[in-house]
């Protein structure tokens, strides 16, 4: 599919608001950093040896944030946020030598990352209660290229990852209850600085990173930054390897301080095996009569497994700055992706939690699962852009940042998808070859075109009074999809969505808060008797304390309760089809800290979730009062980097983690999925322009079970990862 055309981006391109929120009797305050009479005033970071403050999308020092965007749409402090929100920038994704967006997240509060082990489909993660999260790419969405092939997230050209927990339709659009993950892109920076980044590591890891920016002219006007990856590796199982190249070059313009505007581009080729397996219950959690499968176990068939695809991406930013009181902001975004997949899947619904099934005894005798062949091509377009005015003044006594925008998102996605019965496979001691592929020229397939339309508009007011900070927003959303197939699947739907949040910063750094917000998510799909589905909700009441120690600490605590609507379930007299029948209800303690102290950077955190089925159409349903699948009740996690300067080695950093998962279940309680406990582990070494450093993923090899579905497969988590890297930086 073509990029954007000239014509579409002035069609879809969105007019800037201008000065709709104008009010009378306004003083005009000034967009600069608030005075210390508005509210207690966070102290400079320092970065990279310049005198920068932090700002909402820029770099962090070290492990610990003081400002975001995500929850408001302006450069917000953290502690003024009435929200549970965590903020993971560029040097903690490098300490942990983060490879995927799971392994970015793994040490957030509230968050699941693991919640599908090996598979490398997508990036699954689930926020508070099982709901998956919802993903935007600097402050706007960004969707799935398709059903299948979809092309991953890439960490290493993140300045930071924002993760913006419970309903968030307000600031963020459609998106599920459990909350958002907002990834911001690394954008040119005045100061120049560059690195070459060579890597290898066991399942033979290799990958060379560049990344370089700065000024383009002498008085600093255009910046530039490129930012490029190739990764070439093997997985734990065999004949799963990855490959990607990406390249993504930006560039901005600021003839001034009013204005700046900065265009991107990006190209990125994934290539990878499938990892997963489907692998029933005996055979993973429960021993089969000839032991557990091994978990590098290959499902498929080696020269017909593929997945992923070529994604292009294009877009701009442009802020404009009117006067002390005005600003506003229009982004554009395109995407381009072509997804594929060949594979196939384990029969796991044919084989007993013993191991008995089809024929005779699947895993006893004939150590054998039957196999399924599967095959889609994804052709994807979908724009995004948005417009959004800011404004600040004082109205006697009180404060306010008020806030105006609107948002739309156009996507075009065709999907042909094919499948079929393959032979068995021993699992034990693999054979390929014994299946005649498919010839997908000749074989029928299923063509689906879906179109979908959405849009927003919304209004937010940032109030202050004395010690006090009030946040009100509210949003209208209007969607449309559109499918082109015999079956349908059209749907139109429109919603309301409100947040309200009020905190008190008290002395000493501390800021408890209470909120209230909302969630709205259409749902594409009809039920068995081809009735469209009705939007999700979500409504959250949320009540905690921050404290902001100085710049280098932080620590939150949180309890919240969510409920949730409209979540579809399979329909008891028809397993081929959903209804919406579930709600479930969650309840949750989230506590977190992040510091820079001294020679230690760390950050921890522990959750409490009690995610449950509360309600359901029907009286027999087997999940009702019953966990959700795959909700640990607790979490704990702990990471800590150390530097030996008082030891006379300040170039030597050390550190390590550990992360607890309690146990799961698989959504009827019939089935429990023990807990497990990992570590990591990191040392570096900097030697002038230099760094030698060496991660360790789950260092003592542990084998685990990530999850279990009611349906009867589960998931094998990774195994150890070891990786070495050489950085030269100047």
């Amino acid at each position: 599919m073509s990029l954007l055309s000239a014509k579409s981006a002035r069609r879809l391109a969105l007019t800037p608001l201008t000065g709709a929120l104008a009010l009378a009797c306004a003083t005009p305050l000034s967009f600069a950093a608030d005075s210390a009479a508005d509210a207690p005033v966070l102290q400079e970071t320092v970065v990279k040896a310049t005198a920068v403050s932090e700002s909402a999308t820029g770099p962090i020092n070290g492990y610990h944030a003081t400002r975001s965007s995500t929850a408001t749409r302006t450069d917000t402090p953290l502690n003024e946020v009435a929200q549970s929100i965590t903020v993971i920038g560029a040097d903690q994704i490098r300490d942990q030598n983060a490879q995927t967006m799971q392994e970015t997240l793994r040490y957030t509060a509230g968050v699941n990352a693991d919640a599908y082990g090996l598979d490398n489909r997508g990036d699954w993660f689930d926020l508070r209660g099982g709901s998956e999260g919802s993903t935007l790419l600097d402050g706007m969405r960004l969707m799935l290229a398709g059903n299948y092939g979809d092309v991953r997230n890439e960490p290493y050209s993140f300045e930071r990852v924002e993760v913006l927990r419970g309903p968030a339709s307000v600031m963020s659009g459609q998106n599920g209850p459990g909350g958002v993950v907002n990834i911001v892109s690394k954008r040119p920076l005045a100061e120049a600085q560059h690195e070459i980044a060579l890597q290898y590591g066991n399942h033979d890891h290799k990958q060379l990173a560049i990344d370089s920016t700065g000024p383009l002219t002498q008085d600093g006007t255009v910046l530039y930054r490129v930012v490029g990856l190739l990764r070439d590796a093997g997985t734990q199982v065999e004949h799963a390897d990855e490959e990607r190249q990406l390249i993504a070059p930006s560039i901005t313009f600021k003839p001034n301080e009013r204005v700046s505007f900065t265009a991107y581009a990006e190209y990125q080729n994934d290539r990878s095996g499938n990892t997963d397996g489907f692998f029933p219950i005996a055979g993973t959690l429960n021993e089969a009569p000839n032991g557990r499968i091994p978990e590098d176990t290959f499902v498929g068939e080696p020269s017909f497994d593929e997945y992923g695809g070529v994604r292009t991406r294009v877009g701009y930013e442009f802020n404009y700055t009117f006067n002390d009181t005005w600003r506003i902001s229009q982004n554009t975004r395109h995407d381009a992706v072509n997804g594929k997949m060949r594979s196939m899947y384990a029969n796991f619904w044919e084989v007993d939690r013993q191991g008995n099934g089809y024929g005779s005894d699947a895993l006893g005798a004939n150590r054998t699962l039957n196999r399924t062949w599967y095959a889609a091509d994804d052709n994807s377009g979908v724009t995004t852009a948005n417009a959004v005015a800011v404004g600040k003044f004082a109205w006697g006594a009180t404060q306010h940042t008020v806030m105006a925008g609107v948002d739309a998102m156009r996507s075009n996605n065709t999907s042909t998808s094919w499948s079929g019965d393959a032979t068995a496979l021993d699992v034990y001691a693999p054979v390929y070859g014994t299946f005649d592929l498919p010839d997908l020229r000749s074989t029928p397939g299923y063509t689906a075109t879906t179109h979908v339309n959405d849009y927003g508009v919304f209004a937010q007011d940032q109030i202050k009074f004395q010690q006090w900070v009030a946040t009100v927003g509210v949003r209208h959303d209007k969607a449309t999809t559109t499918v082109d197939t015999s079956s349908g699947g059209n749907s139109d739907s429109g919603a309301w969505s409100k947040n309200v949040g009020v905190v008190y910063l008290a002395p000493a750094g501390l800021s408890p808060y209470l909120s209230y917000s909302e969630s709205f998510e259409p749902v594409t799909g009809t039920d068995a008797h081809g009735a469209a589905f009705v939007p999700k909700r979500g409504k959250q009441v949320e009540a905690g304390v921050k404290w902001v120690a100085n710049a280098q600490f932080g620590a939150s605590a949180a309890v919240y309760k969510m409920k949730e609507k409209n979540r579809l379930t399979t329909d008891p007299d028809n397993i081929n089809y959903s209804v919406q029948a579930g709600e479930i209800t969650t309840e949750g303690v989230e506590l977190e800290a992040t510091g820079n102290l001294g020679n230690w950077d760390a950050v921890g955190s522990y959750t409490f979730t009690r995610a449950r089925t509360t309600a359901s159409s029907d009286p027999s349903d087997a999940t009702l009062d019953k966990h959700v699948a795959n909700v640990p009740e607790n979490m704990v996690k702990l990471w800590a980097a150390y530097r030996f300067t008082g030891f006379g080695l300040p170039r030597l950093r050390v550190g390590g983690g550990m992360r607890f998962t309690g146990v799961t279940y698989d959504g009827t309680d019939q089935l429990k999925i023990p807990s497990y406990t990992l570590f990591d582990a990191m040392a570096s070494y900097n030697a002038g322009n230099f760094t030698y450093a060496l991660n360790a993923s789950n260092l003592f090899d542990r084998t685990w079970i990530a999850s279990c579905g009611t349906r009867g497969d589960c998931w094998y988590g990774t195994r150890r990862k070891v990786i070495g890297t050489v950085s030269y930086n100047w």
